[in-house]
């Protein structure tokens, strides 16, 4: 799919330039930050490299103008359920990119028929999350049952996430 000036082609590991895997395992490697779990350069690469290949997962490269500058990857596919979104831009800025986004989780949601996409992000990504809930329409697990007034977002998800409340036990 194209959107604006990008286009969202399937992600092959064996066709076109061998040259991409390296760009996309460089990218990903760069940003420890961007992961969850602590790890080494080396890790990253290999977790990226096997997300990236296992057939169970769904990527997809996003190009612009001729050049590769971001990814797109989908795990813990249960259809008409849930799937993790994994998304990383090279040039790591978001700005200008949340239409692109939204069109890939308009996608999903269609392709997949899920109910929910599962966005997870390391605490301290303070920005990514703010995007994430401004821009991309993201709630925390749990946040639709609380009400007007403000909430202790602790509370809430214990409340009504499932997932949640088995971290929080």
């Amino acid at each position: 799919f194209a959107v604006a000036y990008y286009l969202v082609v399937p992600y092959q590991w064996d066709v076109g330039s061998p040259s991409k895997n390296d760009i996309i395992l460089e990218a990903c490697a760069a940003h420890p930050e961007r992961f969850t779990l602590p790890m080494t350069r080396d890790d990253i690469r290999a977790t990226v490299a096997y997300h990236a290949t296992d057939p169970d997962n769904l990527g997809q490269e996003v190009w612009h103008g001729g050049s590769l500058v971001g990814i797109f990857l989908w795990d813990r596919i249960v259809p008409r359920v849930d799937a993790r979104w994994h998304f990383v831009f090279f040039d790591g800025q978001l700005v200008g990119k949340a239409e692109l986004l939204r069109e890939a989780l308009r996608r999903a949601f269609a392709a997949l028929q899920l109910q929910r996409i599962t966005l997870e992000a390391p605490a301290n990504a303070v920005q990514l999350l703010s995007f994430a809930r401004r821009k991309l329409g993201f709630r925390y697990e749990g946040e639709g049952r609380m009400t007007d007034k403000p909430v202790n977002m602790k509370w809430a998800a214990a409340q009504g996430s499932r997932r949640e409340r088995a971290y929080l036990s």
